[in-house]
């Protein structure tokens, strides 16, 4: 080590340049990650705004009724436990906010008499549509790379991603879709 005080001084004030100029790249690149998230593809997009899915009813509902508007879109099944769990805070939150303009769809990911036959143990008000195998795709398209359930995607009113979660939802989450003005 040299006994340079000058030296010494150069060293630790390039090497604090260099730390921050790598941060700095850091944080570049993750907001113009975070950006490319918030858009959806045009393939998702399209896959999205022209589905038709089937309501437990047997009515038909297109998901382009609901372009422009603020979306929670919820992948589940009935054997998933973490997405039955979640449901009822669901349930509330649209319950809570549908007049302020939130829609909530559920999607299911399930043949369609086991949903039929878990809707009338465990009601919602919240619409569920049957997206079947469908679903799977659309999820993936959206976001969900592992295919894994439940998966939940809130689009804003311009169709950008607000939030997407693999997993279990929480209160916490619901707080940030709240908070959320993208």
């Amino acid at each position: 080590m040299s006994s340079n005080p000058l030296f010494a001084k150069r060293s630790l004030l390039t090497a604090t340049g260099l730390g921050f100029a790598l941060v700095g790249l850091g944080i570049s690149w993750w907001q113009d990650k975070s950006q490319e998230d918030l858009a959806l593809s045009l393939e998702a997009s399209t896959a999205l705004w022209q589905a038709k899915l089937e309501t437990p009813n047997s009515e038909w509902v297109s998901l382009s009724d609901f372009k422009g508007q603020k979306l929670v879109i919820n992948f589940w099944a009935t054997w998933c436990v973490p997405c039955v769990e979640e449901m009822p805070l669901l349930d509330a939150f649209f319950q809570q906010n549908a007049a302020k303009d939130w829609k909530v769809l559920g999607l299911a990911i399930d043949q369609p008499s086991l949903v039929k036959k878990f809707l009338t143990q465990r009601p919602v008000s919240y619409p569920i549509l049957l997206a079947g195998l469908r679903g799977t795709e659309l999820s993936r398209l959206l976001g969900d790379q592992e295919g894994g359930l439940p998966f939940t995607i809130v689009l804003n009113e311009s169709g950008q991603v607000a939030f997407r979660k693999m997993g279990k939802l929480h209160p916490e989450d619901v707080k940030t879709w709240l908070a959320s003005k993208s």
